[in-house]
């Protein structure tokens, strides 16, 4: 991949997938629109929201919005990067919120030294004062503020930002649902570099009824099958002992709700996907 003088950098096109996130998309967006790199476009794909989603990023500045029928975050995103200007393509979620140089450190590398793409590991949590965020990061076996264990690898197979041109040679993503954002890296066989310093912060599901669709999604997607025995692994009495495993450690009853919750939201979505394939 080529590499970009400082004095003529190249367009970034921001490309976020938008699902009922009413709540959190002006925030996402006026940070994103607040950034010190430039020349910058970000881009909005309503996919489908029952909500307000469309309604609030129409009404913004500087943003271009699009809109399709609900059919999944990397049909969404494809279609984002399909009408991009720019050399550069990052995909972001519209529940996270970004300093002002988010964008600026994660280019970085690619713009430095040409590398193929980035992600960052600095995701922290925005929401860690709800007990049900916090839950949902400590029931994953997570830091309780941060999305990435310490001693996280400097490659990881989810890009977070990558030339277009990589994107488009490999197709984009597939739409496998939960598990899509890893696919562009898996067949483009290199793996995304770190960004030092590319810091964020992500609203994680914060009521009982978002971890359950939450989990429900998950379990439907490719990722947790590729897992031996995955539907296995969430039987009632394993559930259970899970459950009580974490509460015990981390002496918060929550922790035993959550994981019912959790459980009970990826077995659902694991039947339904076996029931679809046969």
């Amino acid at each position: 991949m080529r590499q970009a003088a400082a004095s003529n950098p190249p367009l970034v096109s921001a490309v976020i997938a938008a699902h009922d996130e009413s709540r959190y998309v002006a925030r996402c967006v006026g940070t994103l629109l607040a950034q010190t790199y430039r020349p910058l476009e970000v881009i909005v794909v309503d996919d489908g929201s029952r909500d307000g989603t469309a309604r609030i990023v129409a009404a913004m500045e500087g943003v271009r919005l699009l809109r399709q029928s609900h059919r999944g975050a990397a049909v969404a995103r494809n279609e984002g990067a399909r009408v991009a200007g720019g050399e550069l393509l990052v995909f972001l979620d519209a529940d996270m919120e970004f300093p002002p140089q988010f964008i600026e450190r994660l280019v970085a590398p690619m713009l430095e030294r040409g590398t193929t793409g980035t992600f960052t590991r600095e995701i922290k949590v925005a929401n860690g004062h709800h007990r049900w965020a916090r839950a949902h990061m400590l029931g994953r076996f997570l830091p309780a503020d941060c999305h990435f264990p310490p001693g996280f690898p400097d490659r990881w197979e989810n890009y977070r930002a990558l030339w277009r041109e990589a994107f488009w040679r490999v197709g984009g993503f597939d739409d496998v649902g939960h598990g899509e954002d890893i696919t562009v890296g898996r067949k483009l066989g290199v793996l995304a570099e770190v960004a030092p310093g590319a810091v964020c912060y992500h609203h994680e599901p914060d009521t009982l009824a978002d971890i359950f669709r939450s989990a429900h999604w998950a379990g439907r997607g490719e990722r947790v099958r590729e897992r031996p025995g995955a539907i296995r692994g969430y039987l009632p009495w394993r559930t259970l002992r899970r459950a009580i495993g974490l509460a015990w450690r981390h002496r918060m009853p929550s922790l035993f709700v959550y994981r019912l919750v959790w459980d009970a939201g990826v077995l659902l979505g694991l039947l339904q996907g076996r029931a679809r394939a046969k």
